[in-house]
């Protein structure tokens, strides 16, 4: 019987077909307990090292009782199951909510027309590198595995959960305060070019009222107070 063996341009096609096949699904720590804690704590405290801000009551308890309107039971927001450690991008989602997890708040679809891309959560990424947080527990910098190909949505972009069924969160510019839960008084660095909010120069370009709704083109609106 003849031995078969793989050529050196085969064995270089097939190395070649694992690394690009699998470089589009790079992504941060999958599972908030799987290096988040290594800055943030954990998500049961109400301290956060990095900031360095503190919380009223547990983060965990914050986001399920005042972000969320804790009038029904609403665990899938952000859990796959109940209890679980979660997923950054992905949950069983709720009524009026997809299961999109951490990036339903954290982060914008810059190409919704690609199902499943990767490239939810560039401007996360994009801050975490522009604040200098330096390598992770591998000795990796965000650079070292994300090269985000598409356009980051500014500021003012609005994450998928905001505004959402029973989501107290409405504006990413944080106009009407929904953003501020912590003692720094800051909402969050949507776009990662560590410009907060109203400082943001994307913010006075299409600003939101404090109801949430979006301001835009007002030629056709009329003044007359009746």
């Amino acid at each position: 019987m003849k031995s078969r063996t793989l050529s050196l341009p085969c064995i270089a096609l097939f190395v070649a077909t694992l690394w690009f096949g699998s470089a589009s699904d790079i992504r941060a720590y999958t599972r908030w307990a799987n290096g988040c804690t290594d800055c943030h704590s954990d998500f049961l405290d109400s301290t956060s090292t990095k900031p360095g801000n503190t919380w009223p009551r547990s983060k965990h308890n914050v986001h399920r009782e005042d972000m969320m309107t804790d009038s029904v039971d609403w665990c899938g927001t952000c859990h796959v199951d109940d209890g679980d450690n979660p997923l950054l991008d992905s949950s069983r989602g709720e009524s009026g909510l997809p299961g999109v997890g951490c990036m339903g708040c954290h982060g914008v679809d810059p190409d919704p027309g690609t199902t499943n891309n990767k490239e939810w959560g560039s401007g996360l990424r994009q801050h975490h590198a522009n604040a200098n947080v330096g390598t992770d527990d591998g000795g990796d910098l965000c650079v070292d595995c994300h090269t985000d190909t598409l356009a980051r949505p500014g500021e003012n972009a609005v994450p998928v959960y905001y505004g959402g069924t029973d989501v107290n969160v409405f504006d990413p510019c944080n106009a009407d305060g929904s953003e501020n839960w912590t003692s720094d008084g800051l909402g969050l660095d949507n776009d990662g070019d560590l410009d907060y909010d109203a400082a943001d120069s994307d913010c006075g370009e299409a600003g939101f009222f404090e109801d949430g709704f979006e301001s835009g083109d007002t030629s056709a609106w009329d003044a007359t107070v009746p």
